[in-house]
């Protein structure tokens, strides 16, 4: 049934694998099994954070109860991504470095550059854009040494973000070609993930490059796939790249309109740099003070949990935080 589980979420049927989950745990509580091991990622993607950090939880204290070598590393994996997508940034690095650790010492590198790579997911969401480069270049630098693709692709895209973000547009324009050549030659379990990711890098590739028309086509299509395959994250994004892209093009009331969609979207999610992402151009469109009070205080609460200095000073200094009307 676990894998039965995994099956619809290589599919995108998000739902239906929680519930195929579910039903596993149901007949009884496994200290081992697939289900245990992958659920709390499939609660991740479909944007159920909070209980994904909760069975997250549960896995790792079942892997170091059970001294499972493959257990322990999927589940500090997705444990420390659950965690970094609700905003407990510290506890998260704590776990990423105790996978990193782990992989080294036992040599289990596949998951090791697997963990890696999702280390940096959230160096990305708190604007560290030099600390996520430098971490999914060694991710994708591991998984080439071990040919192992997933983690070459899903650490390519993730420099694709970085490098917009940072509008080095030469770079992402030189990498996109290679990163869609390496996801098409590497099809299954990723697919529809990748696809979708890919949608928005090039949505905001488009819109970087100065092309709003075609930017909010992308952005459209984007929004569509991921309302139809339930990743909240991607869709809200979808929504705040469409609001860019039309006023850019001076469609000014039906960027407010998408701008409010993005913030009712990331409202459905409990991860604080999601919030702000829509916070954000909510109030460069049609800003009030409740919305510059609520702006101020998630990046007060995303600062906070900051492991260090550095993140500190880059988050402080990212484009979104600097536009937050001071009280």
């Amino acid at each position: 049934m676990g894998w039965l589980g995994r099956s619809l979420q290589a599919k995108g049927d998000l739902a239906a694998a929680i519930e195929m989950d579910n039903q596993a745990f149901a007949l009884g509580n496994p200290r081992r099994g697939v289900a245990l091991m992958h659920g709390p990622l499939t609660l991740y993607l479909a944007g159920q954070l909070v209980e994904a950090a909760q069975q997250g939880k549960l896995a790792v204290d079942a892997a170091r109860a059970g001294r499972d070598t493959e257990l322990t590393m999927y589940a500090l994996s997705h444990y420390g991504l659950s965690l970094g997508a609700i905003g407990r940034y510290r506890d998260a690095a704590r776990a990423f470095a105790e996978a990193r650790e782990f992989g080294r010492k036992y040599g289990v590198l596949p998951p090791l550059a697997r963990s890696i790579s999702m280390s940096g997911g959230f160096h990305l969401s708190v604007f560290d854009l030099a600390g996520a480069e430098s971490i999914h270049s060694e991710a994708r630098e591991l998984a080439r040494s071990l040919n192992f693709m997933p983690t070459i692709v899903s650490s390519g895209i993730d420099l694709l973000f970085v490098h917009i973000r940072r509008m080095d547009l030469a770079r992402a324009q030189a990498l996109l070609p290679e990163i869609e050549r390496e996801a098409a030659a590497t099809p299954g379990w990723h697919d529809w993930l990748w696809h979708g990711r890919l949608k928005q890098v090039r949505a905001e590739l488009e819109l970087a490059c100065g092309n709003a028309s075609t930017a909010f086509e992308c952005a459209q299509g984007a929004i569509a796939y991921w309302r139809g395959n339930g990743r909240i994250k991607y869709e809200a994004l979808g929504h705040v790249t469409a609001a860019r892209a039309l006023r850019a093009g001076g469609r000014t009331r039906d960027a407010i309109a998408h701008a409010r969609d993005a913030l009712a979207v990331a409202r459905r999610s409990a991860d604080p740099s999601l919030l702000l992402w829509t916070l954000n151009v909510l109030l460069a469109l049609d800003g009030d003070d409740a919305l510059a009070d609520e702006a101020r205080s998630v990046s007060a609460a995303i600062k906070r949990e900051l492991p260090d200095k550095s993140m500190e000073r880059q988050f402080d200094q990212s484009e979104l935080v600097l536009a937050i009307p001071r009280g």
